[in-house]
């Protein structure tokens, strides 16, 4: 969240302000836990490593 505080802003306004933005709780983001180990490949990683590297040659 973003608050624009002009240069004439009294400390009472800034202070009004900020407690606004204490207030809230934080985002918690993304949860990579929830998907961890749910992706399933029928490949061998480093065979893939191996054949996409020796596409350069």
């Amino acid at each position: 969240m973003v608050i624009k505080i002009s240069k004439k802003a009294s400390s009472t306004k800034i202070r009004q302000e900020l407690k606004k933005l204490s207030g809230k709780p934080a985002s918690t983001g993304f949860n990579a836990k929830k998907y961890f180990g749910k992706l399933v490949r029928a490949l061998d990683g480093e065979a893939y490593q191996k054949k996409v590297r020796n596409e350069w040659n």
